[in-house]
């Protein structure tokens, strides 16, 4: 393995492991909902039918895609030709993006009760 491999390695495995963690942490959170990402605020917990299933179904999202960020480095570590290599790369980190909004809508719609008014 070359050095330039080993230090994309390096960082798809960090990156990775930010994204199961944040996953992990989620699958554990049980007193209030967690956000899907940092620019919208998490929902009240009034707001939620099932708060645990919220958060587990959110989690095991995050787990997912950590797992796709690494399956898809070692993808991309087997393919020939430099080309493959980066497409199969940075589709793990790309292509469950849109799969992973998706997926958030549809639990919105499966567990999101309707808002409450502002106060």
């Amino acid at each position: 393995m070359n050095p330039e491999m080993i230090m994309c390695l390096i960082i798809m495995t960090i990156v990775a492991g930010i994204m199961m963690m944040i996953g992990f942490f989620q699958l554990n959170k049980k007193e209030a909902p967690v956000g899907f990402y940092n620019l919208i605020d998490p929902p009240k917990k009034e707001e939620i039918s099932d708060v645990l299933q919220w958060n587990r179904k959110h989690g095991a999202m995050w787990v997912v895609y950590g797992i796709c960020i690494e399956l898809g480095f070692w993808l991309g570590y087997v393919m020939p030709g430099e080309t493959w290599k980066m497409v199969m790369m940075m589709g793990g980190v790309i292509i469950p993006l849109p799969f992973m909004v998706i997926r958030h809508s549809r639990l919105e719609k499966e567990l999101k009760m309707k808002r409450l008014p502002p106060v």
